[in-house]
């Protein structure tokens, strides 16, 4: 059941535009338990940290997310318990070319951009060499 559905407006100028929509959602509805591409947000209510943690945790989906808080150590704290491969804190952009980029669970595949990057195309080996015969 949504409980909530508020859209946007498209820009009137050539292009494939579609309005940003927000969808007050719980976690058992489809736009909560799937991935949703597109300028769409489900907005689900919780009534403390720790819901909130259990509710984006049960996803099966961890690619990326955002922490709106005021208060720093909280953000910190949501942003270590949060299985998801990239965190904005009090933003919805954080993707740069210098840092890694991808997801847990079933979201992405390896981390892409930054030095993380070249760790898909890389095998780890050690080599000891006694020098002593």
């Amino acid at each position: 059941m949504l409980l909530g559905f508020f859209e946007g407006e498209a820009p009137e100028k050539p292009g494939f535009w579609f309005p940003c929509t927000l969808v007050e959602a719980s976690p058992s509805d489809r736009v909560a338990r799937e991935e949703v591409f597109g300028p769409v947000a489900a907005i689900i209510p919780f009534d403390d940290e720790a819901e909130a943690v259990r509710i984006a945790n049960a996803s099966p989906y961890g690619l990326f997310g955002s922490i709106w808080a005021c208060d720093g150590a909280r953000a910190l704290r949501v942003a270590r318990a949060v299985e998801s491969g990239v965190l904005s804190v009090n933003s919805n952009s954080s993707v740069r070319a210098h840092t890694p980029f991808g997801g847990m669970k079933q979201s992405g595949f390896g981390r892409e951009l930054g030095m993380e990057a070249l760790n898909g195309y890389s095998e780890v080996k050690n080599v000891f060499i006694s020098t002593e015969v």
